[in-house]
C-alpha cells in the first residue's frame, strides 16, 4: 500500500546498498541507492516530469496544502491523491448524474447558479444545522446551505462553475453528514432516520441492561466474597460492554465532536463527547488497576439514555414540521380516484400519479393542478389569482389545487400534484421562511457557539477542583457538567417558534414567506394603508344624485359587458330604480378615468369631472354643485353624459369594511401612527380618515404608486435616525407594488397570492379585516414565546451548570436532564397561543 510523504522510515537492504524512501510527489515507497539524497527520490518519469512541471510554476505551496488536507496518517494512491478521498469520490461520483439524482436535480437560476435539495442522515440538533451552513460559507463555489431539521433536508446553493454537488457531499460525509437524494415520498427518510435511532438505541439498550445485571452480581459478589478469578472475569466482560456502548452506537457523539473541532466551530456534541471520553478513560483505567469503580455499567446507561432523548428530540422536531405542513392547510389530503369501472376510491393525494383521473364534488377542494375531462361548473380561484368572482369551466379547462368546485361534479386529469402544482409553488416559497435566518436566530447561534466554549472551560475547571476527591469524584463531575449543559434548546427555540407560526397563519389563509417580517411587526412604527380595497369593502355602490334617471339606464346598457367594480355598481342602481336599459348600446373604449359608448345614435361618456373635462364635455352649474356635495360626503362623484353634455351625476361609495374603526383603535392603542396612502381624491380620503379617528396630516389622496413610494422610503430614512421602528406597507398586492416592496413590511391584501407575494413578505387571502389583527397579535406574541423559550433555555442551563459543578448532578441524572430543556422548549412552542383558535 502507498504511505503520505514522509511517512516511511529508510529500511536498509541486506547488503546494505539499497534503501526504500517515498517519491517526493506521490509518496510511493521506492528503491534507491544509500547514498541518494532523499530530496530528488522519484518512482517514476511521471511523477519526475510533474515535480519539475510544479516547481516551474511556482505552484511550490501545492505540496504543503496536500499534506495537510490528506494528513500525515493516510495513504496515497500513485495520483498524490488520499485513498480516503479516493473513495469518498468515487462513491459521490453519481451525484454528478441526473438520473440518479431524480427529485433533487439541480435547477438552474436566472443567475447562473444551481439550486437542489437533498436529505441529510446524521442530524442531531440545530448545532447540526448551524455546523453544516458554516462549511458551506468556507467552500469556495457553495453559497448557500439551509438546513431543515424538521425534515432533515438540506437546500443547496452552488456555482456549478466552481464545485460540483458531488464536491460538496464529500466534505460533509468526512464531517459525520451523509448526503442522498431525496426520496419518492418525504415520509420515507423520516422513517429511516427513525429506524437508524431505534437500532442505535436498542443496541445501547442490550448493552445498558446486561452491563446492569453484570454490576449487580459484582456487587451481591463483593459481599458474598466471590473468587477472584469470577470477580475479575465480571468486571472485563462489563467494560467491554460499556465500551461496546461507546464505541458503537455512542460513536455517533464522537463524530459530531471531531466535525466541531475539524471545523473550529463548537457544536454541542463536543462536551457530550469529552464526558463521555473522560468517563471511559477513568472507566478503563479503573479495570486494568483493579482499584476504583470502572464506570461501564453507567457509560452504558448513559449512552442509551442520551440517545432515548435524541429520539424523543427528533420525534418532537418531526411532529412540529407536521403542524407547518403548509400544503395540507389548503389542499385535501385524499382524493376521490376513479376506477377503470368508473366507481371511486378514497386514496391520499400523494398516492396520486400523472394521469390518473380523479372526481371532485360540489364543494370540495381541487386537490391537483389538472384538466376538466367531463362536468361543468364554477371554481373559487380567489387564492391564487384574487379574482372574487366565481370562474366557469367545462370540458378541456384547466383547473388549479386549492379552487374550491362550486356547482357540480367535475372529473380531472391530474397533471401536476403537491409540490409540483401551482399552489405547491407558492407554498414552497413560504416554506423557504422556515430556514431563513433572522437577527434573532443569529444571536442564538452565536451565543450557543460561546455556551459550548464555556462550558468547556468550566468542564475543565470542575475536573481541577474535584481532582483532589480522587480520579473517578472529578471524572464524575466533569462528565455531569458536560452532559447536562445542553445548546440545543438555544439554537431550537426561534426557528421552531417562527416555522410554528408561519404554519398557523397559513391556516389562517395568511401566507408568509420572510420569517423576520413577524419580527419587524412585533416593533411599532409607522403603518399605511391603501383606502379601496383595504380599509373600503373594494365593492362600490351608486346612488342618483342629480339629473336624469334615465341616463343611468344607458350607462348601464353601456358598461353591461364591463367588469369594472364602478360599472356593476351602475347597473345594481339601474336595477334598484328599475329603470330600463336599451338594447341598442355598445361599448367602444375604456379610458383613465371613465368609458366611451354609443346607445340609439348618441354618443354616450361615464366618468369622474376630470375624464369629462377633458373630452371637452360641457357641465352645467347644477352638475358642478352636485359634484362638490358629492365629495364633501365623502363620495366620488360620476358624470353621464350624452352627446357633450352632462346630464347626470352619480354618488359612488365604496362603504369602509365592517369593524375597521375598531381595528385602527386597536393599532393606535398598541402604538402605531396610522395613516392613508390613496390614488382617491383628497377630500374622499380625509373624508374616510375622519370617520377612522386619523389625522389629517395622514390622510394622503391623489397619489400616483411612485408617490406611495417616496412617501415610504421618506418614512423610512426619518426612521433610521431614531430606535428603527418598523415602516408597514398594507395594500393592493399590484397596485400598490411597489411601496409594499419597499417597505420594511408588506402586506398585501388583494389580487392573487402568486402576484402578491412577489411584491410583499405577507399575503392575506381573506378579506376580513380581523386577519391583519390577528396577524399584528401573532407577531407580538411569537416575539414574546421566543423570549419566553429563550429565557427557560438559559435559566435551565446555569442552574444544571451550577448543580453540576457543586457535585449535586450524577452523569446518569444529567442524561435524563440533558433532553428536558429541549423537549420543554418544544412542548412550550406546540402549546403556545400564537393564534386564537379557529371556531370549526
Amino acid at each position: 500500500m502507498s504511505s503520505p510523504l514522509g511517512s516511511i522510515n529508510p529500511i536498509s537492504s541486506a547488503d546494505n546498498d539499497i534503501q526504500t524512501l517515498p517519491c517526493i510527489h506521490c509518496g510511493e515507497p521506492t528503491e534507491v541507492a544509500m547514498d541518494t539524497d532523499p530530496q530528488v527520490v522519484f518512482c517514476c518519469n511521471g511523477c519526475r516530469g510533474a515535480y519539475e512541471l510544479i516547481h516551474g510554476w511556482g505552484l511550490e505551496n501545492y505540496y504543503g496544502l496536500r499534506d495537510q488536507l490528506s494528513g500525515a496518517s493516510q495513504p496515497v494512491d500513485r495520483n498524490g491523491q488520499s485513498v480516503s478521498e479516493a473513495s469518498l469520490a468515487e462513491r459521490y461520483a453519481v451525484f454528478d448524474r441526473a438520473e440518479y439524482l431524480g427529485r433533487s436535480e439541480p435547477k438552474e437560476q436566472s443567475d447562473g447558479t444551481m439550486v437542489c435539495e437533498l436529505a441529510v442522515h446524521g442530524l442531531h440538533c440545530a448545532a447540526c444545522a448551524w455546523l453544516i451552513e458554516n462549511v458551506a460559507t468556507r467552500t469556495p463555489g457553495w453559497l448557500d446551505a439551509r438546513v431543515k431539521m424538521s425534515e432533515h433536508t438540506m437546500r443547496v446553493v452552488f456555482d456549478p462553475k466552481t464545485i460540483s454537488l458531488s464536491r460538496i457531499a464529500q466534505p460533509l460525509d468526512r464531517l459525520g453528514y451523509e448526503l442522498s437524494p431525496l426520496p419518492e415520498h418525504r415520509e420515507d427518510h423520516f422513517r429511516q432516520e427513525n429506524q437508524r435511532l431505534l437500532i442505535q438505541i436498542a443496541f445501547a439498550g442490550f448493552c445498558a441492561a446486561n452491563a446492569m445485571w453484570i454490576a449487580i452480581a459484582l456487587y451481591a459478589g463483593e459481599a458474598s466474597d466471590v473468587e477472584e478469578s469470577h470477580w475479575s472475569f465480571l468486571r472485563w466482560v462489563g467494560t467491554g460492554l460499556g465500551l461496546a456502548a461507546v464505541a458503537f452506537p455512542g460513536r455517533t457523539f464522537f463524530q459530531g465532536a471531531w466535525a466541531s473541532i475539524k471545523t473550529r466551530t463548537p457544536h454541542m456534541d463536543l462536551p457530550v463527547a469529552l464526558g463521555l471520553a473522560v468517563g471511559t478513560i477513568a472507566g478503563v483505567v479503573a479495570a486494568i488497576s483493579g482499584r476504583g469503580e470502572s464506570y461501564f455499567d453507567s457509560l452504558a446507561v448513559l449512552v442509551f439514555l442520551l440517545l432515548i432523548g435524541r429520539w424523543i428530540q427528533f420525534r418532537q422536531q418531526h411532529r412540529a414540521a407536521k403542524a407547518v405542513d403548509l400544503l395540507l392547510r389548503i389542499t385535501p389530503r385524499h382524493a376521490n380516484r376513479i376506477q377503470f369501472d368508473g366507481q371511486t376510491e378514497l386514496v391520499l393525494v400523494d398516492n396520486l400519479r400523472v394521469g390518473d383521473h380523479v372526481r371532485v364534488m360540489a364543494g370540495q377542494s381541487v386537490p391537483v393542478d389538472g384538466v376538466v375531462l367531463s362536468g361543468a361548473s364554477s371554481v373559487d380561484q380567489s387564492l391564487l389569482t384574487g379574482e372574487s368572482l366565481p370562474v366557469p369551466v367545462k370540458t378541456d379547462s384547466p383547473v388549479s389545487a386549492g379552487t374550491v368546485n362550486l356547482q357540480s361534479p367535475l372529473d380531472i386529469r391530474v397533471e401536476s400534484i403537491g409540490r409540483d402544482s401551482r399552489i405547491g409553488q407558492v407554498m414552497q416559497t413560504v416554506e423557504e421562511a422556515t430556514s431563513k435566518k433572522i437577527p434573532i436566530v443569529q444571536l442564538a447561534d452565536r451565543i450557543g457557539g460561546y455556551f459550548v466554549v464555556i462550558v468547556t472551560l468550566l468542564a475543565c475547571l470542575t475536573f481541577a477542583c474535584w481532582f483532589s476527591e480522587g480520579l473517578g469524584t472529578a471524572a464524575s463531575r466533569a462528565t455531569s457538567l458536560l452532559i447536562v449543559a445542553c445548546p440545543c434548546a438555544l439554537a431550537l427555540a426561534t426557528p421552531l417558534a417562527i416555522a410554528v407560526a408561519l404554519g398557523r397563519a397559513a391556516k389562517r389563509k395568511i401566507l408568509i414567506r420572510d420569517g423576520s417580517s413577524l419580527q419587524s411587526l412585533a416593533t411599532t412604527g409607522k403603518i399605511w394603508f391603501d383606502k379601496t380595497g383595504t380599509l373600503t369593502e373594494g365593492r362600490p355602490r351608486a346612488e342618483h344624485v342629480h339629473g336624469d334617471q334615465q341616463a343611468i339606464g344607458i350607462a348601464a346598457a353601456i358598461e353591461r359587458e364591463c367588469q369594472h367594480p364602478i360599472a356593476r355598481a351602475i347597473a345594481k342602481e339601474a336595477e334598484r330604480l328599475n329603470i330600463s336599459q336599451p338594447t341598442d348600446a355598445s361599448l367602444q373604449q375604456v379610458h383613465a378615468g371613465g368609458v366611451s359608448g354609443r346607445c340609439e345614435g348618441s354618443t354616450v361618456l361615464v366618468g369622474n369631472v376630470a375624464f369629462m373635462k377633458m373630452e371637452g364635455v360641457h357641465l352645467p352649474t347644477a352638475i358642478i354643485d352636485a359634484c362638490d356635495r358629492c365629495t364633501q360626503q365623502g363620495a366620488s362623484p360620476n358624470i353621464i353624459a350624452v352627446d357633450g353634455v352632462a346630464t347626470c351625476v352619480l354618488a359612488v361609495r365604496d362603504p369602509l369594511k365592517p369593524k375597521v374603526a375598531r381595528f385602527i383603535d386597536s393599532l393606535r392603542q398598541q402604538g402605531w401612527d396610522v395613516g392613508i396612502l390613496s390614488g382617491d381624491h383628497v377630500k374622499i380620503v380625509e373624508g374616510v380618515a375622519s370617520q377612522l379617528g386619523i389625522a389629517k396630516t395622514s390622510a394622503l389622496g391623489g397619489l400616483t404608486p411612485e408617490d406611495k413610494l417616496r412617501q415610504i422610503q421618506a418614512d423610512q430614512s426619518v426612521a433610521d435616525g431614531r430606535s428603527s421602528p418598523s415602516v408597514v406597507m398594507v395594500g393592493d398586492g399590484a397596485n400598490d407594488a411597489a411601496a409594499l416592496a419597499a417597505a420594511d413590511v408588506g402586506i398585501a391584501v388583494r389580487g392573487g397570492a402568486e402576484v402578491s407575494l412577489q411584491a410583499a413578505p405577507i399575503y392575506v387571502a381573506t378579506d376580513e379585516m380581523n386577519a391583519i389583527e390577528n396577524l399584528m397579535h401573532a407577531a407580538d406574541r411569537t416575539q414574546r414565546l421566543i423570549h419566553t423559550t429563550f429565557a427557560a433555555s438559559l435559566s435551565y442551563n446555569v442552574i444544571a451548570v451550577i448543580l453540576a459543578m457543586t457535585g449535586h448532578i450524577s452523569p446518569l441524572t444529567a442524561a435524563i436532564l440533558m433532553p428536558i430543556s429541549s423537549v420543554t422548549v418544544l412542548a412550550l412552542t406546540l402549546a403556545w397561543p400564537v393564534f386564537p383558535k379557529i371556531k370549526p
